[in-house]
C-alpha cells in the first residue's frame, strides 16, 4: 500500500485503504494498524480532493465519520522553522503541535493538522527533539474543509502521544 502513496496513486490508495478498514474485524477497529490506516484513507481522500477526483463535500462527508476514532501520522521530524511535513509547534494554539501536510513535492496541500498532546511539549522539548522523527497518534476530533482553489483539510487530534521513531 505504501507504493501507492509513493506514486501519489490516490484513487488506488484511497480504495485499498477503506477496504482494509471495511474488513478489519470489530475488535481491532481502534488498534494501532487500524489508526495508521485511518489517517492513509483520510491523506488520500485529500489527495483526491487536490486533484479534483472528489469534490470538498463528497470528501468530508467520506472522513466525517472517522471523529472519535484513533489516527496515527506517519513519522515526522520534528522543526523549529515553518516546514512542511514536520512536527512544530502551532502559531494558533499556545498547547498545540502543527503539521503541514503536503504531497512528496510539496506543492499540494491536503491538510493542516494540529495536535494537542496529553504531555505538552515545551519550547526546550522542540529544542531538544529537533531533527528527530516522531509518530504522533491521537483521537481525531474534528475534520473541516478549507480552502477554495485548494482545498485541504483542517484537522484536530486531541490525547495525542508522540514516539520517537529510530
Amino acid at each position: 500500500m505504501l507504493g501507492l502513496f509513493e506514486k501519489e496513486d490516490w484513487q488506488a490508495a484511497n480504495k485499498l485503504s477503506l477496504t482494509i478498514l471495511n474488513k478489519t474485524p470489530k475488535k481491532q477497529r481502534d488498534g494501532a494498524d487500524a489508526a495508521k490506516v485511518r489517517y492513509m484513507y483520510i491523506y488520500s481522500e485529500a489527495g483526491l480532493m487536490n486533484i479534483k477526483k472528489a469534490t470538498k463535500t463528497e470528501a468530508l462527508k467520506k472522513v466525517s465519520g472517522m471523529t472519535g476514532r484513533m489516527v496515527t501520522l506517519p513519522g515526522h521530524p520534528v522543526s523549529l522553522k515553518d516546514d512542511f511535513n514536520s512536527i512544530r509547534k502551532s502559531d494558533h494554539e499556545t498547547d498545540s503541535l502543527f503539521v503541514t501536510a503536503t504531497n512528496k513535492a510539496a506543492t499540494s496541500i491536503f491538510g493542516f493538522e494540529y495536535i494537542i498532546l496529553d504531555n505538552k511539549w515545551t519550547k526546550d522539548d522542540l529544542k531538544a527533539n529537533a531533527g528527530k522523527i516522531f509518530r504522533i497518534s491521537g483521537t481525531l476530533r474534528s475534520i473541516k474543509v478549507e480552502g477554495n482553489m485548494f482545498p485541504r483539510f483542517r484537522i484536530l487530534i486531541d490525547h495525542g502521544t508522540a514516539v520517537e521513531q529510530q
